[in-house]
């Protein structure tokens, strides 16, 4: 099974501030955020002040890959009923061409996962989960049409 790292997911007490050093200091551009219909959306700010993100210049328009710097909000995970806050601590998202395999395999392990389907980025389906050392992961997938 192929996988390739899809995002880095900082935490940032001042998304503005920290999004100015990645810009002024680091030389990266700033992007804007793609969402997925409404109706797909968890709980997740469109407010800059809460998230944004550095694109990469590699991948696709509006897939949201690149460095994601988000606000910690400790009833995100609450809110969006999940097992997982992927908005404290940071994650990294690892892309997959199946995560229903990935998902059979947890199962299999007894590891606990948070399964969002398609959530903040459109077009894909994604999971939650500690790695042995306790690093949350996310593990994402692009829907097959």
């Amino acid at each position: 099974m192929s996988c390739t790292i899809h995002h880095v997911n900082l935490p940032a007490n001042d998304v503005r501030v920290s999004a100015r050093f990645y810009t002024d200091i680091v030389g990266m551009a700033e992007g804007s955020w793609i969402f997925p219909p409404a109706e797909q959306v968890g709980h997740i700010s469109a407010d800059p002040e809460k998230l944004t993100i550095f694109p990469t210049t590699s991948t696709s328009e509006g897939d949201n890959a690149g460095l994601h710097l988000i606000r910690p909000e400790p009833a995100f995970a609450r809110k969006n009923q999940l097992d997982h806050n992927p908005s404290i601590g940071g994650h990294v998202a690892l892309q997959v061409k199946d995560l229903d395999q990935v998902i059979e395999r947890l199962k299999a392990a007894g590891i606990p996962y948070s399964l969002t389907g398609t959530f903040a980025i459109p077009g894909m389906r994604h999971l939650y989960v500690y790695d042995p050392s306790m690093n949350l992961l996310e593990i994402n997938e692009i829907i097959k049409s």
